[in-house]
């Protein structure tokens, strides 16, 4: 089908069937198909045309990976709205600088960035207010409007789809226009190569994609947007990258390509190591079937479904590649920039050429310099950078763009990239890093005559990582001029290792009087220390600064020295956590280990468990117990619900004379909901669920007290007698009412919320009784704050209900009813939004009482 502009790809989306866009929060997970994909984003192109934001305009969308993030992007594009990408970890004040530049009319934003700090960001004075929106809102869209076909008739491929900004921090941002033809010049090649193979991946359908590569960056977006439509795919976003996690995500979802960062393969290649020590060095020559075999268990590991990664935004190690190549995984790689919007080479999945990244994908022309330069053009290439005139002329020469890289091509035409003759620094993580930005912070602290800031890699790992060379004066502290320079730079330009030079100036080139960054370099991996950091020793001569020396070679470590200190990204954290539970062979809690702000929390975090007391934050053991799935099969759901319509709900009848009030209020809402009620006796749950209308009495998991089975959880603690009565009144309320355990005193409320956004995802509502034990007298007593966190995280509505009665039929006491009248009333439902988690459970007690 011929494409003029990307609305031509998105009528394509719009009509295609079966699921799209997967998003796992941490605590629940949305789904999203195609159709509610494109409603999602007419519904925010209505919004746009009625606050009057139009063709031309741009709006700033600043989150994590998240399917609105791909709603806001189409919505923006069908109204001809220029889309401003930002990192979602960059600051709210490069994003100001940003939305400043170009004007933007409004800003999307996600749950990650800080959204309150916008308004404390310094903009330019007089500047008109901009709306800023939630990405959360866009998830529930009204009936859209008919779109503007005349709007659509006037955008063309030259229209600018996308503005994408450098990572800059202190100097100005360059912003990279990319236009629909741009994009599209990336698409159709893919889509015409992938239409010959369509046929063959029938049987293997729906292929799903897990995207750890931002959305702010060309290549994230391509592999969740453009790329997995043609096939069709879907696509799954998570918000932890725990290496445990992205390989649950992997199985349990059976993702077949994982797109992401190099450094995200390391950490992998880590995790299987530890798991299978066998794997430390797989078997190079050997046929595919035997490597298979041989390497079974972590294919069993990841599902048998899992068979490639997809790599981006930074170069790739070729130790890296060739060790999940020889444990029987393909790697594809290519090579882009964001001004190629972005793949200019790209590896094909059956002919992979190891080492290389692939041939210019169709329509783009690739040449190399004289001086090893590699050239590019095609319609692929931006035509410039917004506003910046000198800049766009300094990057295309004779029709050529410079990308500033060293590479060559081989007898096949294979491009293998060689280095960068640009000094920018392009972390592991892929962000870009400008040592402009470092030096000028660096060169106003007293004490710094010069300095120059050079990308090299730390001691045994070939990641590049910022370090910097300093000439100072007498007595200057290197790590306090570190921590103080550190404080004023973003997270990924933070400075990772830092020596002073020996002479009484940086060597610089005659005339131009340019650094001479290579040799500095040189010098700098050369001549690297190797001294040991400080920091408590235990035992076997372990201790968490040894374990820290990997991470910040040359540092000097204190239990005060703070972890933002040392400019860590968050894949590199996820690393030091596996480095720790592996030094001192215990289970961090990732929890308690996001909490850790110092070097000294670390040391507690790695403490056996009875070394540690208090409330402090330490290593704690796994939880002993699962979360019932088996009662949500076919055969467990028959049965209940025959169960409770034959049996059990009628067995309360003799018992108790109901009178239910307030069903009106839940008539008009669709579920999934929380059924918060008081609690007074052991029929509540029974009696509340008669009371329920069949749509809603089938489709709920009321929430029991993990403590009351204690002896089914730790029979080792109990007699015989009590462990059977125990396991098996656990087991028949699981089954009978899909009940599933809520601890209230132990360690577990992320897994715990985890299983609950499970079956909220499922389509079941909860009941939950927040005080959180039955009353002696009927009175409602304080609500604990959980039922506000599970509201909130999961974003799903309260309906307040009030029992009484109750407890004047089977008190707490007694172990015989007796006949007596109970009234159930519900509530009208409530939003609970925010934090606050004790004031939201006082709005919801507050709400029961006045029913």
């Amino acid at each position: 089908m011929a494409r003029r502009t990307l609305l031509d790809f998105y009528d394509d989306l719009a009509r295609t069937p079966g699921g799209f866009l997967v998003h796992d929060d941490g605590y629940r997970t949305w789904s999203f198909s195609y159709a509610e994909t494109a409603a999602a984003s007419e519904s925010l192109a209505a919004r746009l045309r009625a606050a009057d934001i139009g063709r031309g305009q741009a709006v700033a969308i600043w989150g994590e990976n998240r399917a609105e993030w791909i709603f806001a992007l189409w919505g923006c594009l069908l109204e001809g709205v220029v889309v401003v990408p930002i990192d979602y970890r960059a600051s709210a004040e490069f994003l100001t600088r940003v939305a400043d530049i170009v004007d933007a009319k409004a800003i999307l934003v996600g749950d990650t960035p800080d959204a309150d700090s916008l308004s404390a960001a310094p903009g330019e004075s007089g500047r008109q207010e901009r709306p800023v929106w939630r990405l959360a809102e866009l998830r529930t869209p009204g009936a859209p409007p008919p779109p503007d076909r005349g709007l659509r008739e006037q955008i063309t491929g030259n229209d600018t789809a996308e503005i994408i900004f450098t990572s800059g921090a202190t100097a100005d941002p360059k912003g990279v226009i990319i236009t629909h033809r741009n994009i599209l010049a990336n698409i159709i090649p893919i889509e015409h190569e992938m239409a010959k193979y369509r046929k063959y991946a029938k049987p293997f359908l729906p292929i799903r994609f897990l995207n750890l590569l931002p959305l702010s960056h060309m290549f994230g977006q391509s592999m969740a947007t453009f790329v997995p439509p043609m096939l069709p795919g879907v696509v799954v976003f998570t918000r932890s990258y725990a290496p445990e996690d992205i390989v649950r995500q992997i199985r349990d979802r059976r993702v077949s390509v994982l797109v992401c960062v190099p450094k995200m393969l390391e950490v992998l290649r880590e995790h299987v190591v530890r798991l299978f020590p066998e794997a430390a060095n797989p078997v190079e020559q050997m046929h595919w079937t035997r490597r298979w075999w041989r390497y079974r268990k972590i294919h069993r590991l990841f599902g048998f479904k899992f068979w490639a990664m997809v790599v981006g935004a930074a170069p790739l190690d070729p130790d890296l590649e060739a060790f999940w190549g020889r444990l029987g995984f393909l790697v594809i790689q290519g090579y882009g920039l964001t001004e190629t919007a972005p793949i200019v080479t790209l590896n094909h999945p059956l002919r992979l050429a190891r080492g290389a990244v692939g041939k210019p994908i169709h329509g783009v022309e690739v040449r190399i310099a004289e001086d090893g330069e590699i050239l590019v053009r095609g319609d692929n290439v931006t035509s410039g950078y917004y506003n910046a005139p000198e800049a766009t002329r300094e990057a295309f020469k004779d029709g050529w763009f410079h990308t500033g890289d060293i590479g060559a091509l081989d007898d096949k035409g294979q491009l293998h990239i060689r280095g960068r003759k640009k000094e920018m620094i392009v972390t592991p993580e892929g962000l870009n890093v400008f040592p402009d930005d470092i030096e000028r912070v660096l060169n106003a602290l007293p004490g710094v005559r010069e300095s120059a800031v050079v990308g090299a890699a730390l001691g045994g790992s070939t990641a590049e990582r910022v370090q910097a060379i300093l000439v100072a004066d007498q007595g200057l502290d290197l790590d306090d001029t570190v921590r103080r320079a550190n404080a004023q730079l973003a997270d990924h330009q933070k400075i990772r290792a830092a020596a002073l030079w020996p002479g009484d100036e940086l060597p610089r080139t005659e005339g131009t009087r340019k650094l001479k960054r290579r040799e500095l370099r040189l010098w700098l991996q050369e001549g690297q220390s190797d001294k040991p950091a400080g920091g408590a020793t235990r035992g076997g001569g372990r201790s968490v600064a040894s374990v820290l020396e990997r991470f910040a070679p040359g540092r000097t470590l204190e239990s005060t020295t703070t972890l933002d200190e040392l400019g860590l990204s968050s894949l590199e954290r996820v690393e030091l956590m596996m480095a720790l539970e592996e030094a001192f062979q215990v289970t961090i809690d990732e929890a308690g280990f996001a909490a850790a702000s110092t070097v000294g929390d670390l040391e507690a975090l790695t403490r056996p468990l009875e070394a540690s007391t208090g409330a402090q934050t330490r290593a704690v053991t796994p939880e002993p117990f699962t979360f019932p799935v088996w009662n949500r099969s076919l055969p467990a759901r028959t049965l209940r619900r025959a169960s409770l319509a034959t049996w059990i709900l009628p067995a309360t009848r003799p018992w108790v004379s109901l009178d239910v009030k307030g069903l009106e209020h839940i008539d008009g809402i669709k579920g999934p909901v929380i059924f918060a009620a008081n609690h007074q006796s052991h029929l509540d749950g029974p009696v509340l669920l008669r009371a329920l209308p069949p749509r809603w009495r089938y489709r709920v998991a009321p929430a029991m007290l993990k403590e009351f089975f204690q002896a089914h959880f730790y029979p080792t603690e109990h007699p015989l007698k009590a462990r059977v009565t125990s396991s098996l009144n656990y087991y028949l309320a699981s089954l009978f009412f899909n009940a599933f355990p809520l601890p209230q005193r132990e360690a577990g409320t992320r897994r715990t919320l985890r299983y609950i956004g499970d079956l909220v995802g499922a389509g079941y509502s909860l009941l939950i009784f927040p005080e959180g034990k039955r009353t002696e007298a009927g009175e409602i007593i304080r609500f604990q704050p959980g039922v506000a966190m599970i509201a909130s995280r999961l974003d799903i509505p309260v309906v307040p209900v009030r029992l009484d009665g109750l407890h004047r039929i089977l008190h707490q006491s007694w172990s015989v009813p007796v006949r007596g009248r109970a009234t159930v009333t519900f509530g009208s439902p409530m939003s609970l939004t925010g934090n606050d988690y004790s004031a939201l459970s006082a709005m919801v007690e507050q709400a029961v009482k006045e029913l």
